[in-house]
Parts: C-alpha cells; sequence; structure tokens
C-alpha cells in the first residue's frame, strides 16, 4: 500500500477517533434506536465541518484527494463506535460525479457533497431481485425515472439517489433529486433504526443519466467501493465486539476467578480474533489492489467482504453470549454491535450473493 499518504490519514484518523469519542456517547447511540427514518445529524453537521464528505474526491476537483484509503480509515473508526453517517453514499456519488461530464449541474452538485449540505444514498436494490446488479425494472425515459427501490441506509433523510436504472436496453447510474412531489419514501421501522432506511417510488422523477455512453461499469464500481469501506466499518465494529468481549472476560468472576480463565471463554475470544485478522487482510489486499489500479480488487472485494460479514457477525454474537444476560439489556452495548452487524450484512448485497460474485469473478462458476 502507498504511503505516500501515510502521515496525513493517520492525523485523519485519530481526528476522528476523537471527534466520535465525544460525539457518539452511548446514550446518544440509543437515542438514534427509538423511532424509524432517523441518523445523528449533529455528527453529520461535525464530519461535514472536518472535511470527510471530501476526502476522496481529488484535490483538482475541491478535495482532500486521499482516496479510499482515507475514507477507509475513518470507517473504520466509525465501526467501532457503531456511529452511523451518510460518508459511503457521499463518496461514491462523488466518485461517480468526478467521471461525469463537466457541466455546471454536476459542479454545483460535486460541490454540495463535498461540504456535506447535501446527502446521497445509494439506492439499488429492488424488490423481489436477490442480485442488486441485475438489469434493473427501474426505467429512465431519458428525461425522468420510474419504478421502486428497496429499503436503502439513509434514504430517509437523503437529497439525492445514486440509482440503477434501465436505459436503452442497458443498466446505467441515475442521479434522482429526491425532494420532487414524484418521489415517494417509506420509512420503515427496522433492526436498526440509525441507518434512516426507507424504501423508494419514483413516479415520473426528473433525473440525469451518469455518462451514458460510457462501457464503463459503474454499477459494478459504485457496489464494489460501497463494499470495500463498508467492510472496514466492519473490521472496526469487530475489534471493538472482541475487545469488549475481552475486557469483560477479564473482569468478571466466577467461581473465584476471571471468565476469560475458562477454556471455552478463551477459545472463543481467540476465534474472533482470527476471524479479525482473516478479515482485515482481505480487506487491506483489495484496498491495496484498488489505489494500485489493479484488476484483481474486484474479487479481492468480494472476499473482503466475506470474511468481514463473518467476523462481524460472529464477534457481535459471541460479544452478547460472553456478557451472558448483561449483553441484551438496553443499558448494554453488545446489542448495538449485534445490530449493526446484522444491517451492515445485507445492505449492498448479503453473503450469499458476494460467494456467487467471488466464484464469477475467479472463474470457478464456468467449471463444471
Amino acid at each position: 500500500m502507498s504511503n505516500d499518504n501515510s502521515e496525513t490519514i493517520k492525523m485523519i484518523r485519530d481526528q476522528a477517533a476523537r471527534l466520535l469519542t465525544t460525539r457518539s456517547s452511548p446514550e446518544r447511540l440509543k437515542e438514534l434506536l427509538d423511532k424509524p427514518g432517523g441518523f445523528d445529524r449533529s455528527l453529520w453537521d461535525a464530519a461535514s465541518e472536518s472535511g470527510w464528505p471530501c476526502i476522496t474526491i481529488p484535490e483538482a476537483r475541491g478535495g482532500l484527494g486521499l482516496g479510499w484509503q482515507g475514507l477507509c480509515a475513518i470507517m473504520e473508526e466509525l465501526g467501532e463506535r457503531t456511529a452511523s453517517i451518510p460518508l459511503i453514499g457521499n463518496s461514491i456519488a462523488a466518485h461517480v460525479l468526478t467521471h461525469a461530464d463537466e457541466s455546471a449541474q454536476v459542479d454545483n452538485l460535486l460541490d454540495e457533497l463535498a461540504s456535506g449540505t447535501k446527502i446521497a444514498c445509494l439506492a439499488l436494490a429492488e424488490p423481489d431481485e436477490l442480485a442488486i446488479d441485475s438489469l434493473p425494472k427501474t426505467t429512465f425515459d431519458g428525461n425522468c425515472v420510474s419504478g421502486s427501490k428497496s429499503l436503502s441506509p439513509f434514504a430517509a433523510v437523503a437529497d439525492i439517489a445514486l440509482t440503477s436504472v434501465r436505459a436503452n436496453g442497458r443498466a446505467s447510474l441515475a442521479i434522482v433529486p429526491l425532494d420532487h412531489s414524484n418521489v415517494t419514501r417509506n420509512k420503515k421501522n427496522s433492526f436498526d433504526n440509525s441507518r434512516a432506511y426507507a424504501s423508494i417510488e419514483f413516479h415520473g422523477a426528473p433525473a440525469f443519466l451518469i455518462n451514458a455512453d460510457t462501457r464503463r461499469d459503474f454499477i459494478k464500481e459504485t457496489i464494489d467501493l460501497g463494499a470495500l469501506a463498508t467492510s472496514f466499518e466492519q473490521i472496526g465494529g469487530t475489534q471493538a465486539a472482541m475487545a469488549m468481549a475481552r475486557d469483560f472476560a477479564l473482569s468478571r468472576k466466577a467461581f473465584g476467578q476471571p471468565i476469560g480463565s475458562f477454556q471455552a471463554v478463551k477459545h472463543k475470544i481467540a476465534d474472533m480474533y482470527c476471524r479479525l485478522e482473516i478479515a482485515r487482510g482481505c480487506a487491506l489486499d483489495a484496498l491495496d489492489a484498488y489505489e494500485s489500479g489493479s484488476a484483481s480488487w474486484h474479487s479481492l472485494t468480494a472476499a473482503a467482504r466475506l470474511g468481514c460479514i463473518n467476523a462481524y457477525e460472529f464477534s457481535a454474537k459471541e460479544n452478547i453470549q460472553t456478557h451472558g444476560g448483561l449483553g441484551v439489556t438496553w443499558e448494554a452495548m453488545p446489542h448495538h454491535y449485534y445490530r449493526r452487524s446484522k444491517s451492515l450484512s445485507v445492505e449492498l448485497g448479503n453473503i450469499y450473493y458476494w460467494r456467487d460474485r467471488l466464484l464469477t469473478e475467479t472463474g470457478f462458476d464456468s467449471v463444471s
């Protein structure tokens, strides 16, 4: 991995850790779970002031130019505290716009995404479709989008949606403003209400297409970039859940000794660590491949996605088991990690989708 920006990224990570320590208290996290369609707006405002939404945008377009290395460093810190802001959606929408044909509309929207004054969500999944990269049923007729999208994180609060559409018989990406009367958003009470989930219905909503005539597969790129950044969020959560289980096992006593001295508990925590390091290695390989321009980043991202889903779900579940009855109480934190692990495991495709993707990318799906 390139070390050109290593010192700057370390500074960004340290600054993120300090900000999140003061802003993401357990009490605040619990507030966000009370009702659907919300997210931590005050944290988003503070993150925007710190320049997080423009971290991946090239300096020539007004950003910090720290690429996905910078974004993933912040995502790991967010995951460690189960904080939830629409950073991935804004970063990917900005990435796509930097490759669009330049215009006043594109430049203005890019500036608004970079400053955090506008929020973007990724609306890719469709009802009754198992694969998020299937040819969309949602259509674009040259000016407007019609169709529906399944639950998407931050769709309840977003200003624009980066959505997959069928245009001229092929899959493309479109930018759709969500404040139009021809857009309906349905907030849903979910397992993790801090993600501002909503489904979206487009009834001839005005939109514009991203590079309609290019052969670049922006949908695949969008999915994989989102998965790559999410992998680091899952790594942060896995590490925090493991540390929480370890600390509790060292302090909680049974039969006059710490429960961490019992073989069943210590082996479980060691298993958390092994899964974490496998996931981290896969994610770092994928990030390195992407930043170096290697075509292998797609298959490596699929492997990272699988490893991180496995590590986070296992560690979050076993953290609750280590805490016993205390782990599921409202006052305790373990269930926050369990909720988040489950939410992130199905956003941008579930484990079965990524298994198929890994087989396809590596060519094993064609082996009889």
